[in-house]
């Protein structure tokens, strides 16, 4: 089999036309057209090996496979068909190659690594994002609740029209339950606000929880407003916002890594704990905050029905979007699974 190309001597430049002799023996030979003088030496004068002692490119789409000689020379070829039909023939064809050209494999490639990603987003990024979230200082957390809440004042949130009476009912009511339910010295603060006639409940990450005026509102009784309280104290518990914080950014500066834009990492990163409370926590969160609040309320009062009430009501009321409502289990799965829950 002869295939025409081009070689180039070794520490030169200069390109010469040329033909490669590929036996089936595994012999090769190239013969070159024409050459000056003093570029070609007594070992070059016979460029001639076997496939075992010369080194051969893998093939890379139409990109010409090359042949290297010990001796330095190399071969380019003008042919990539004829050497694959020539590599099958001495069984040396690159694995490589193979699996490209087999649309099974490629499906299959495709397959596991779309399921790669789909682990590593869904599993191995939350497990990183949950070991560093407890690493992060105290300092860290109280910063970001300031930004968040100076950002919430100035575009969302109106003053709360509460009595100071009210307020201090509730703020008592909080205190007596995280007393019993927080044993760190990080103690949850109570603040209210009014959102546009949407009854909801945020915790920042300083442990801060803001009730809006429609919610206090909205709960028939201080056991149901507990329940809501408890629900925000399991996710402090839990650290969901600081774990939900860092995969975002994780998230964030993966893909400004991928599109290779390194300029919106910074962006992205600063405005990441005002961003959070506009997405919802996961399913998990929401049913471990759930969990959390039936267990103390089944210590406390011997039952849930305090807070399957309160969501109950929150979903058959006509309010803008509670965060309580915008998370992935339904009212009805909550409620199930509130009912499942074994006392402390």
């Amino acid at each position: 089999m002869i295939i025409k190309g081009k070689a180039v001597a070794p520490a030169s430049a200069i390109t010469i036309a040329a033909e490669l002799i590929l036996n089936s023996d595994g012999g090769i030979e190239c013969v070159l057209s024409s050459v000056e003088a003093n570029i070609l030496t007594a070992a070059d004068s016979a460029l001639k090996t076997d496939i075992g002692n010369i080194t051969i490119s893998r093939a890379l789409g139409a990109i010409p496979r090359s042949f290297t000689f010990v001796n330095g020379w190399t071969f380019t070829a003008d042919d990539n068909a004829k050497i694959d039909i020539w590599l099958r023939q001495q069984n040396k064809q690159s694995w490589l190659h193979r699996l490209e050209k087999n649309s099974i494999t490629i499906i299959t490639s495709i397959l596991l690594s779309s399921l790669s990603a789909w682990y590593v987003i869904n599993s191995g990024i939350p497990a990183i994002s949950g070991v560093i979230a407890q690493s992060i200082p105290p300092v860290v957390g109280k910063h970001l609740a300031d930004y968040s809440l100076e950002y919430l004042d100035e575009h969302d949130f109106t003053p709360s029209k509460l009595s100071i009476k009210r307020q201090d009912e509730l703020t008592s009511l909080l205190s007596s339950i995280s007393s019993t339910t927080i044993t760190d010295n990080q103690k949850p603060k109570l603040l209210f606000r009014s959102l546009a006639d949407t009854a909801n409940a945020f915790t920042l990450t300083d442990g801060t929880i803001i009730l809006t005026d429609e919610l206090v509102m909205l709960a028939q009784d201080d056991r149901e407003l507990s329940a809501v309280l408890l629900h925000e104290i399991g996710h402090q518990y839990h650290n969901h916002l600081l774990k939900r914080l860092v995969e975002l950014s994780i998230l964030s500066v993966l893909a400004n890594y991928i599109v290779g834009d390194a300029t919106g990492i910074g962006d992205t990163l600063a405005s990441a704990s005002v961003l959070l409370l506009s997405l919802d926590y996961s399913q998990q969160d929401e049913l471990e905050a759930d969990k959390f609040a039936a267990k103390v309320l089944l210590s406390e009062y011997g039952s849930v029905q305090a807070l399957e009430d309160i969501l109950i009501r929150l979903e058959s009321e006509a309010l803008t979007s509670p965060t309580w409502l915008r998370s992935h289990p339904g009212i009805g799965e909550r409620v199930n699974a509130i009912n499942l829950i074994d006392p402390l």
